[in-house]
């Protein structure tokens, strides 16, 4: 290695910039956060080499910044190549060699936590059971099918994210036709025909009720005196008063000393239209937006076409493909959200082949069930659903337990009762997981994160659920190890010291030439 590139590895000025530069990332990683959401935030700049500035970023994001793998790196690189050059062994030093050696295991085994670690998360009821996790963000599309050789056992065959995004073809030699990626979106909403020409429907005839109720001068007076005594609609009242010059208090004679002005009424009877059409279609698109909510999703949809001035064909309404559910659904990509608490929705179009033949353009969505695709005498089940990670034992959730404190819905306690059943070890056994005891088996480990109820089911009622955060990281102890060693060698190094100077001779220890030293 050329002597000029070793002197810069093993510079302790590049350490130092190293830290400033370690400073300010995550300074900046931290306040993107409030612009970007958590998780886009922390992909970008801590799980990064380098931070390029985009056009729709704030001001203060610089044009070019290191990420957080550029400079964990550099720091490794220059803490190893410091400590070669550097290194003696003896027992003098064996202090800062145990610290180095802790600062290093602390870096190696932050990467390693980044590379290797993975979240996931279990929803289920009580009595349910399940095998397999789910991820957050990133989805799979699979191809259910019973194989005649499988004894009516399903076979399930799975594409990841990776490969949606590439929008190639998709083959296996158990499936007889040809899956071929036409579109891909990281979030969209699904709506069916019916629930949007339903959701229209309602609109049309909310906004013709209220074109019909102010249309009049005499119904202008009726509907002030309806709404006197309703404290929302009359505040919409006073806020048109109050624009078209009436102060008084007295909201019914305010609006017939209007009507009585025939140069007055008009121009006031459309700001009335105008302020109660915006609060209608405001109204709309607060619905719930739930995933059992299609028709709420719907209403939203409509509200915000009308409110940008787009008229919708509601008999002829555009369709996502000509096969399956798509037939049926209309398609609405949306931006991608990065919030904490949002969730994406990814989709797909996709045609199917099978020996060249087309089977049709269909929809694949999170929002649609299964779909039933029938080739060659066989049946095979198409979806699209977060990945799973399936593991060799199943949890089944016994009882759940949600406290909170008198007169709050704040969390006292969380609380899941569940059964651990492993084939394998012929294991089954019940243990409880709550907010600060987790369960660590299998080389996962299970917090407790969330808990609620089902809908109501008729006789059966509503049962509780319970929200599993399953974390994977098989280099959680060295951030314990790290510490644990920096510590021993900061200990060793200062016991060391202190001990050394006990045992000097007491002349030695107040000579002067040791007190002008000091």
């Amino acid at each position: 290695m050329p002597n000029s590139l070793w002197k810069f590895l093993t510079s302790l000025k590049v350490t130092v910039v190293l830290l400033i530069l370690c400073v300010l990332l995550v300074f900046l990683g931290t306040v993107a956060q409030v612009h970007e959401g958590l998780w886009e935030a922390q992909t970008r700049w801590f799980k990064s080499f380098v931070v390029i500035r985009s056009a729709t970023d704030v001001w203060w994001v610089p044009p070019i910044f290191p990420g957080g793998y550029t400079l964990g790196f550099g720091l490794l690189i220059n803490l190893i190549a410091a400590h070669l050059k550097r290194f003696r062994f003896t027992w003098e030093k064996t202090g800062i060699h145990l610290t180095h050696l802790g600062v290093i295991l602390l870096l190696a085994g932050q990467l390693m936590t980044d590379l290797l670690s993975r979240e996931s998360f279990i929803n289920f009821a009580e009595g349910e059971t399940r095998n397999y996790s789910e991820a957050h963000r990133e989805t799979e599309l699979v191809i259910n099918t019973t194989a005649p050789e499988a004894n009516g056992k399903d076979r399930v065959i799975s594409y990841s994210q990776a490969a949606l995004e590439k929008k190639g073809i998709l083959k296996h030699a158990e499936i007889p036709f040809e899956i071929r990626i036409l579109e891909y979106g990281e979030n969209g909403e699904v709506l069916s025909h019916d629930s949007i020409r339903e959701a229209g429907t309602r609109l049309a005839t909310a906004l013709a009720t209220l074109e019909a109720n102010y249309s009049t001068s005499e119904s202008l007076i009726a509907q002030a005196e309806k709404s006197a005594d309703n404290p929302g609609r009359a505040a919409i009242w006073s806020d048109a008063l109050k624009a078209a010059g009436e102060t008084g208090k007295d909201l019914v004679a305010s609006v017939k000393k209007i009507a009585a002005d025939p140069d007055r009424t008009p121009p006031f009877r459309e700001d009335l239209k105008r302020r109660f059409r915006t609060q209608m279609l405001a109204a709309f698109k607060r619905m719930p937006r739930g995933q059992s909510g299609g028709q709420a999703r719907a209403m939203a949809y409509v509200a915000q076409e009308t409110e940008a001035g787009r008229s919708l064909n509601l008999e002829q309404l555009p369709a996502a493909g000509n096969q399956g559910a798509a037939a049926r659904m209309h398609l609405l990509p949306l931006a991608a959200s990065r919030g904490m608490d949002d969730q994406n929705v990814p989709y797909a179009k996709v045609e199917l082949f099978s020996k060249e033949a087309s089977l049709g353009v269909w929809l694949l969505s999170a929002w649609l069930n299964p779909q039933d695709v029938s080739v060659e005498g066989r049946t095979f089940r198409i979806a699209m659903r977060n990945e799973r990670y399936f593991q060799p034992f199943s949890v089944t959730l016994l009882k759940t337990t949600h406290e909170v404190y008198p007169g709050t819905e704040i969390p006292k306690n969380y609380q899941s009762r569940v059964r651990i059943e492993n084939p394998q070890t012929q294991e089954r056994r019940e243990v409880d997981i709550s907010m600060n005891n987790p369960l660590r088996y299998g080389g996962l480990t299970f917090y407790q994160s969330q808990m609620g109820r089902t809908e109501e089911r008729g006789e059966k009622g509503t049962s509780g659920t319970s929200g599993l955060q399953v974390v994977r990281n098989p280099g959680w102890l060295t951030p314990y190890a790290g510490c644990l060693i920096v510590a021993l060698g900061m200990t060793w190094q200062f016991l060391r010291h202190l001990i050394g100077f006990l045992t000097k001779p007491r002349a030695a220890k107040s000579s002067p030439s040791n007190l002008s030293h000091s």
